[in-house]
């Protein structure tokens, strides 16, 4: 209130300013109990009935000692559900170890996975125990199981069904207490009848399969998984818990997301660190999911009769994303940047995620497909090299 002086006011501005450090401070301190908080023991999300089946299914499995062969497309949460059965099993205080199979060279894999003796190849200069050996009493998580080659299926099939194995270049038998779990994104069916997949391991890791949905599968649990996200990036950036208008939600509900759950937790990502405010809206969307919405809009309206015009000369374009409302040069970004996205999207998925096939295809080499995929913010899960199926 008027009249104040110099002191009064300097008392005031001083209690706002350690108002906002105290919140400031709160925020840091909430984003470093959620990083230290422990992950619950039910880490699927969703509400659909497939996903209510999928979920009764790991409260059945995971308690036992089964082996769990998880199929599903590229980013459905094979390695979620992996670590779900995991610590529901009494091996839960053990260790769980991923392994990629597709990220591992063939040549080494064998000495990866099951370790090596001193001098048994060029640059052994001691023994080195390999990844069964760290998963020993715990959970071992075979992801991208199909990327395997033969000699080393053999060598795991003896793991599964002798718990037993032995360090490249040594004589010794060594045990394992371990419970196998295994994923693919491929149908391992006709890599046996390839003969690509051995036909033993196959049934072997096939005791109980379970098969996770893709996204578009499970529209009404975009929300759900979505505000999970928000929540726990929120609370690790140290902000207010970010919420989505309805206008938001519409759009990404009747997304098609082909990079399924982890394209979702990107686009998650990408509005905890840009949106301004604690409610996105449309426009804070990546610009892929934005223009794939407006691209599903209905066109506008024609121009009236005998309006003699450009449009009326011009080639169609079977593109509604173009904005008339901006500058031309930011239109015309715009819309290239949703040709990109479409153009990219639909080579890989005819060519299955191989960036080989689809450079050649396309007639551009790999580094500017795997650039177009960059700057478009696509998910490296949703593609694969040459060597890879």
């Amino acid at each position: 209130p008027k009249p104040f002086g110099p002191e009064q006011l300097t008392i005031t501005v001083q209690r706002a300013l350690n108002h906002r450090k105290l919140k400031a401070e709160n925020k840091r301190l909430r984003a470093q109990v959620g990083a230290l908080k422990p992950q619950s023991k039910d880490e699927m999300v969703g509400d659909s009935p497939t996903m209510r089946r999928v979920k009764e299914l790991l409260e059945r499995v995971g308690p036992t000692e089964l082996s769990v062969l998880i199929t599903g497309e590229s980013g459905t949460g094979k390695e979620v559900y992996a670590r779900s059965l995991h610590n529901l099993s009494h091996r839960a205080q053990k260790p769980f170890i991923p392994v990629d199979c597709a990220a591992i060279p063939g040549n080494l894999m064998e000495s990866e996975l099951f370790g090596h003796e001193k001098g048994a190849f060029t640059g052994a200069q001691s023994r080195r125990g390999g990844l069964v050996e760290a998963a020993n009493g715990g959970t071992f998580f075979l992801d991208e199981i199909g990327e395997l080659e033969l000699p080393i299926q053999v060598k795991l099939l003896r793991l599964l069904q002798e718990r037993e194995y032995r360090r490249v270049g040594g004589t010794d038998i060594q045990t394992a207490d371990l419970r196998i779990v295994a994923a693919t994104n491929r149908n391992l069916e006709e890599a046996v009848k390839a003969g690509t997949f051995r036909e033993d391991l196959y049934h072997r890791l096939n005791v109980v399969q379970v098969v996770l949905p893709p996204l578009r599968e499970r529209e009404n649990d975009v929300v759900l998984l979505l505000q999970s996200f928000l929540d726990k990036l929120s609370l690790q950036q140290g902000r207010e818990p970010l919420r989505c208008s309805p206008e938001v939600l519409e759009h990404l509900s009747s997304y098609s997301w082909p990079g399924n759950v982890r394209e979702l937790h990107n686009c998650a990502r990408y509005l905890t660190g840009l949106t301004v405010g604690d409610v996105a809206q449309f426009s804070d969307l990546p610009p892929r999911i934005r223009e794939a919405s407006v691209a599903q809009a209905p066109a506008s309206p024609p121009a009236s009769p005998g309006a003699a015009s450009f449009s009326e000369q011009a080639p169609r374009l079977d593109a509604p994303a173009i904005r008339y409302d901006l500058a031309y040069k930011a239109a015309k970004r715009l819309w290239l940047e949703v040709f990109e996205y479409a153009y990219i999207s639909r080579l890989l998925e005819k060519h299955n995620g191989n960036i080989s096939h689809a450079a050649r295809s396309a007639g551009i080499d790999r580094k500017s497909i795997q650039r177009l995929m960059k700057r478009n913010l696509m998910s490296s899960g949703t593609s694969r090299s040459e060597d890879s199926d």
